[in-house]
Parts: structure tokens; sequence; C-alpha cells
């Protein structure tokens, strides 16, 4: 039991190792030298754990998407107005973003480093990533509909794509490190797309 707890201790600190240094320099600049050094441990020991850099990659883009799906879930099991646990979700999506470094890689290795969603047991690639969160937005927005929060007739397929394209938008033009998307951004966004979406008798029950 120790030893597994000692190797799980490595594992996370190899893990958390290789986000912060895909986060700074990318995949193709990244060293394993530099990451074992960074995690305090041997580089036989971060072999032990991860094969490869592209292993090490794909851990870290696996971690991030069990975060962003975390934070998806949370939002749909959230109780209140769904169109308000919508927004609470793309802002915790973009306070990860600027906190959370194993995320913050993820994303980075999925829209630059290599895809290999081709391969059996690879983590999904950025496109699954925003699938999946497509269908988490269209979701919320139809619960919204049901409850009456949305005008009659929005297309809430459209919607979800637009607002997802955004979020997805953010992130691409994020600065590697001093740009990332910020709370102002967030509401900004929500100011321009709420009265497509709710009534303007309804718009100030909401917490943009």
């Amino acid at each position: 039991m120790v030893k597994q707890e000692r190797a799980g201790r490595t594992r996370q600190a190899v893990l958390l190792a290789a986000a912060e240094t895909f986060a700074r320099v990318g995949f193709e600049a990244a060293s394993l030298v530099d990451i074992s050094r960074r995690a305090g441990v041997s580089k036989g020991a971060l072999y032990f754990h991860f094969v490869s850099k592209q292993a090490l990659a794909d851990g870290v883009r696996r971690a991030a998407g069990r975060e962003i799906g975390s934070a998806a879930l949370r939002a749909l099991r959230a109780d209140g107005p769904a169109l308000q646990g919508l927004i609470d979700l793309s802002h915790e999506l973009a306070r990860m973003l600027r906190e959370d470094v194993v995320v913050r890689a993820g994303v980075r290795l999925g829209r630059r480093g290599p895809s290999r969603e081709d391969t059996p047991g690879a983590p999904p690639g950025p496109d699954a990533t925003w699938r999946s969160l497509t269908a988490v937005v269209q979701r919320l927005l139809d619960r919204a509909a049901e409850a009456g929060e949305l005008h009659p007739g929005v297309d809430r397929r459209a919607a979800a794509e637009l607002l997802t394209s955004v979020a997805a938008g953010q992130v691409l033009l994020a600065g590697e490190e001093g740009d990332r998307p910020r709370p102002e951004a967030v509401r900004r966004v929500w100011t321009a797309a709420l009265p497509a979406l709710v009534a303007a008798d309804r718009r100030a029950g909401y917490r943009l």
C-alpha cells in the first residue's frame, strides 16, 4: 500500500511537471530531462510511468478532459435556472484555463500537439472535446427552453454551436501566458448573446 501511494504521488508529480512544461514551451520544445528535474524524480522513474513524451502528453490531455468533463457534469446537475447554469459553466471553464495548468496544457496540446484520435486508447482530440461541450451546452439550452427561459423558436442547436465556437475562439486567440480568458471577456460574450436568447423582461435575473 505504501509503495502504491508513493508511486501514485510520483505519477502525479510527473504529470504536473509535464503540464507546466507543455503549457510554458509547447510539446515540441519540451524535454523529458527538464520534466523529470521539475518533478524531482529520475528519468528512470519518469519512464516507469510514461514510456514517451507522447504518452505524457496523452496523460495531460486525459487529465484535462476529466476536469472539463467534471465541470460540465456539475453544470448539468446544478439546481436553478438552466441558462444560469450555462453562464456559470462558461465562467468556470475560463477560470480553469486561467488557474489550472493541467487544463491549460491539455487545451494547448489539443490545438497544437500531435493528435492520435485514430489510435486505440488515445485521448479524445480537440474536435471531440468541443463536440462534447456543444452537446452539454445544447442540453442546458433545451432545459432552459422547457422551463420557458428562452424566446420561443430559438434554434438551440445553432445557439449551442455558436456559443461553443466563441469559447473555442477565445482559447485559440489567448496568449500562451498572460492573455487568458478573463471574467469580463465572458461577461461581454453573454451581454451580446443574451438578447438573442431571452426576453428583455427576464434578462435582469441572470448573473453575467
